[in-house]
């Protein structure tokens, strides 16, 4: 501790300004002369760099009135001297006004942007490029979109080592920015194909649309999913687009409805010429639609789903344990429940209970494990009561088809799936009836009653909480604490503290637990408790931990991340 006082102290003293102004080594106006002339200029820089570097270590009571000074004294001199000064001098500038991050710098960064194919000007329009971002420099975005614009069409100056790179940190830049005037640039940028253009500045243009979220650029991030090929990842072309259309929100929602519906017409043109099937192009919007939590179009969703095998609202579910197909029950074709899971798995990303009935109508319709545990779980990430009553009557009939699974254990999994979704979905006042179907089914099998046990201590803390939100947020924060509970503890939050950034902030740090369902239980809760407000503090805690983990985590942690990512573009406002 002594060191440190003593280094703050030391750094203090150097930026007290002596007696003799003159020779001072810590006044701005010791460099600004020479750096007025050809041949001290070089000197001059450097050592007004180090300066720099020791204002930027200190206080922000020391750092900012001494920043302000470079400003009103030093910029000038960069802009008068720079048309004269050598490559090194103008990346010496370049970098002080990086790490100096303040707007005035955008009439040097401007002409840093002008690139004439050297490595010199294409490094300085990187350094500018960050200058730009880290300041939010809005005085470089006409010259920023305008030599974008003229790589896009011209990129014979951006071929350094990494083809793009230029075009890549503009868009990025871009986004940052966030001015809806750079949303025609980038549209242009999509519109590339992959011989024109390398695919990572789709991908970052799609992003900037995203962080910049206006609607005008919906058609382009829908068709670029289908004019650029991409390499499947969690960051290809289709997925930053998706993400980008859940930046936008829901005045996206009606263009991916008319692809879900199958009448985009440029979207089918382009899925046509690239051999692409509708049903593809319609699987991608619905996908698109759950991510971004598009209860617009929940009807929709519902009409796309095939039903077949399945039952009206309020009609007896087939008997699971009946052999063979009945004289009276339809034949579900495979493809068919393949579909309906993905349609399901949609609207429990949406999170709406208009979509229980229907969903519940088809919980029984073919006992296998593809469709039955995607509608399962989209009951239980939609939660309620009414989702409640459907998953209780699963944790006391489910069964999967013996021919779908692997050995006689797995044939009722579907109890426990539904148990813990039972669990989480269900509001106190329903913990009773969730407790009596775990008795009934705890009969069935020594298998069951192991499994529905994992579920007994968030049982535990629905009853010991009730209605009081500070105990679930005591829950919530115990990282050592039962999962399941943990999870149980993000739902009530949502049900009791709707607008609350502080309980939206504590789902959000929770994301950090070990267990990949989990996760994404954190991932969806936390942008529904902010009930459709933005919160950064939120959007920043999950960009923390995803961070944190760069490189450490595992398959199992895709689904995760991905759903992060799409609630980190619903809460960033």
């Amino acid at each position: 501790m002594r060191r440190l006082v003593l280094t703050s102290l030391a750094v203090l003293a150097m930026l007290a300004a002596p007696a003799c102004k003159d020779s001072d080594p810590n006044a701005f106006e010791t460099y600004t002369a020479k750096i007025r002339s050809d041949e001290g200029r070089g000197v001059a820089l450097k050592d007004l760099d180090k300066l720099v570097k020791t204002v930027s270590t200190a206080e922000p009571a020391v750092r900012d009135p001494r920043f302000q000074e470079f400003v009103d004294k030093v910029i000038p001199v960069f802009v008068e001297v720079w048309d004269a000064s050598q490559p090194v001098e103008r990346t010496q500038m370049l970098e002080m006004l990086r790490i100096v991050s303040r707007p005035e710098g955008a009439e040097i960064w401007n002409k840093a942007l002008e690139l004439d194919g050297s490595d010199e000007a294409r490094k300085q329009a990187l350094l500018a490029l960050q200058g730009i971002s880290n300041a939010k420099a809005v005085g470089s975005v006409d010259t920023l979109i305008k030599s974008f614009g003229d790589l896009i069409e011209n990129p014979s100056k951006d071929k350094g080592k990494r083809e793009g790179e230029i075009r890549l940190e503009m868009a990025k830049t871009l986004g940052d920015l966030k001015d809806p005037k750079a949303v025609p640039v980038l549209i242009s940028a999509l519109e590339k194909t992959k011989d024109q253009q390398p695919v990572a500045v789709h991908r970052q243009a799609a992003k900037a649309l995203g962080d910049i979220g206006d609607a005008a650029a919906t058609d382009a991030l829908i068709t670029v999913m289908f004019r650029v090929p991409d390499a499947p990842s969690t960051t290809d072309i289709g997925n930053r687009a998706k993400l980008a259309l859940a930046g936008i929100g829901k005045d996206a929602v009606p263009k991916v409805i008319s692809m879900l519906k199958g009448q985009h017409e440029e979207v089918n043109k382009l899925a046509n010429e690239n051999g692409v099937d509708l049903l593809v192009v319609q699987q991608s919007a619905a996908d698109a639609l759950g991510n971004m939590g598009a209860k617009e179009a929940v009807a929709e969703l519902i009409a796309f789903m095939p039903n077949s095998g399945c039952v009206a609202p309020g009609a007896e579910p087939p008997d699971p344990k009946a052999k063979g197909k009945k004289k009276d029950e339809p034949e579900v074709d495979p493809a068919d429940a393949s579909l309906r899971a993905f349609v399901a798995r949609s609207l429990g990303f949406i999170g709406d209970e208009s979509a229980v009935d229907a969903l519940c109508g088809c919980v029984h319709a073919t006992h296998n494990p593809g469709d039955m545990t995607e509608i399962l779980d989209a009951l239980g990430r939609i939660g309620g009561e009414k989702a409640t009553t459907c998953l209780v009557e699963a944790i006391k009939t489910g069964e999967f088809n013996p021919d779908t699974v692997a050995n006689s254990d797995f044939v009722h999994e579907p109890k426990w799936i539904a148990g813990r979704w039972a669990v989480l979905a269900a509001p106190p006042s329903k913990i009773g009836e969730v407790k009596a179907a775990f008795e009934e089914a705890n009969k069935v099998s020594e298998q069951v009653s192991k499994e529905l046990a994992r579920f007994s201590k968030a049982i535990e803390i629905t009853e010991t909480c009730g209605e009081k939100k500070d105990c679930y947020i005591k829950v919530l924060a115990d990282a050592n604490g039962d999962i399941v509970a943990r999870e149980k503890a993000a739902y009530e939050l949502v049900r009791l503290a709707q607008g609350d950034e502080e309980a939206a902030l504590e789902i959000s740090k929770a994301f950090k637990i070990r267990n990949p369902d989990a996760r994404v239980t954190m991932a969806l809760m936390a942008p529904r408790a902010m009930g459709g407000k933005p919160c950064t503090k939120c959007a920043a805690a999950f960009e923390e931990i995803i961070e944190g983990e760069k490189g450490t985590m595992d398959a199992t942690m895709q689904l995760p991340v991905i759903t992060s990512r799409y609630s980190i573009a619903k809460l960033g406002g």
